[in-house]
């Protein structure tokens, strides 16, 4: 794929990740691709790339060290980094003529050990950059948020595509609903797209509306009426269950007296076979929720709900039957957003919920 703007982000456009500045031979190539987009409520926007090297041998785990350990230091870097990005707002704020800038970058580099479905060690890196895009989105006098010219150069975009195995996702702001204008559908009030796929100049038009509940209390339309179908479907249960007492507190209290004061040639027959208990599996309400309709992250939570708020990662992949490099990025976004905690123990995660208190954990259980 050319790179449609000159000396601007050929890197963004790659279908892979390449590193630069260490010797050719201990260069690690990524197998998979991630760039988040978090856009806030001040129309800032928070950017997350996470690139998951594959390891075949100690030579390139070996590699993957070397490099990791500068790359965190700052002195190694992507050639998908914060410079590419510093050059792409330059460029939209000519374009736009609104100031934007791109501040300072966190870094991570993490050695993960996961297991296949076969039961054999499966190694590979994972390079995570983060940092915020001053003014990536412009609010109007209604707080209305768009998003699009950020994308803007004076030659096109700097975004014309994406390649194989890399995802671009943007998440909407909070106190924002779902976005009420987008090139595709969201799920979740996310708009995603799996590589390879070609962007055109001006195709990421969105637009966001205000949450008319407000910022406040976090509660848009659609999680008020989820919360009202299910007032309504317990007060139904409640109802239900009450009748049926009812009919069966009124079967013995109230039919009984005239039986005994009355005895016919019927008087020894078997009590009313009407007062029997129900089947307890018709009873009984099925809690199980429908899988298909969570989300990712909700489909995390759940599982550590099932096992006590605590789960190691292999087995979080092996319920989900995710790959292993899918479970480490939704768990790394997971942690940046304080919904779940993640503590390295020996070759092993143990990913638990904020409040399970993980990190007390005897020190004696973490490898030497």
């Amino acid at each position: 794929m050319r790179c449609r703007v000159p000396l601007l982000l050929c890197g963004l456009l790659v279908a892979a990740l390449v590193f630069g500045a260490v010797p050719a031979g201990a260069q690690p190539s990524a197998e998979e691709t991630r760039l988040e987009l978090q856009l806030q409520d001040d129309g800032d926007g928070r950017w997350t790339i996470v690139a998951t090297v594959p390891l075949d041998d100690r030579e390139d785990v070996e590699n993957f060290r070397s490099f990791a350990e500068a790359y965190e230091q700052g002195d190694q870097d992507f050639r998908l980094g914060v410079d590419a990005f510093r050059r792409a707002a330059s460029e939209a704020s000519r374009t736009t003529g609104r100031e934007m800038t791109v501040g300072s970058a966190n870094r991570s580099a993490e050695l993960v050990n996961g297991t296949t479905d076969n039961g054999t060690v499966d190694r590979y890196g994972e390079l995570q950059v983060s940092f915020t895009w001053e003014s990536f989105a412009r609010i109007d006098e209604n707080g209305t948020m768009y998003v699009g010219d950020a994308f803007k150069t004076t030659n096109g975009t700097w975004l014309s595509g994406i390649g194989p195995n890399q995802t671009l996702v943007i998440r909407s702001p909070p106190g924002y609903t779902a976005p009420t204008t987008s090139p595709i559908g969201a799920e979740d009030g996310d708009l995603r797209w799996e590589g390879p796929q070609t962007f055109e100049p001006g195709y990421f038009e969105i637009v966001y509306q205000p949450d008319p509940a407000g910022p406040g209390d976090g509660l848009g339309a659609s999680t008020l009426l989820l919360i009202g179908a299910l007032v309504l479907s317990g007060a139904a249960l409640l109802l239900g269950l009450y009748l049926l007492w009812r009919r069966r507190d009124g079967t013995t209290s109230d039919e009984e007296p005239p039986a005994a004061a009355n005895p016919g040639p019927d008087a020894t027959a078997a009590p009313d076979e009407e007062a029997k208990p129900d089947d307890p599996d018709e009873a009984e309400p099925d809690d199980e929720p429908d899988l298909e309709l969570l989300s990712d992250e909700e489909r995390v939570e759940y599982l550590l709900e099932q096992n006590g708020g605590r789960m190691k990662q292999a087995n979080i992949v092996k319920e989900t039957g995710w790959s292993n490099a899918k479970v480490s990025q939704l768990l790394s976004s997971m942690e940046e957003a304080d919904r779940i905690d993640k503590l390295r123990i020996g070759r092993e995660n143990l990913i638990s919920f904020p409040d399970e208190g993980v990190t007390d954990l005897e020190s004696g259980s973490e490898d030497a």
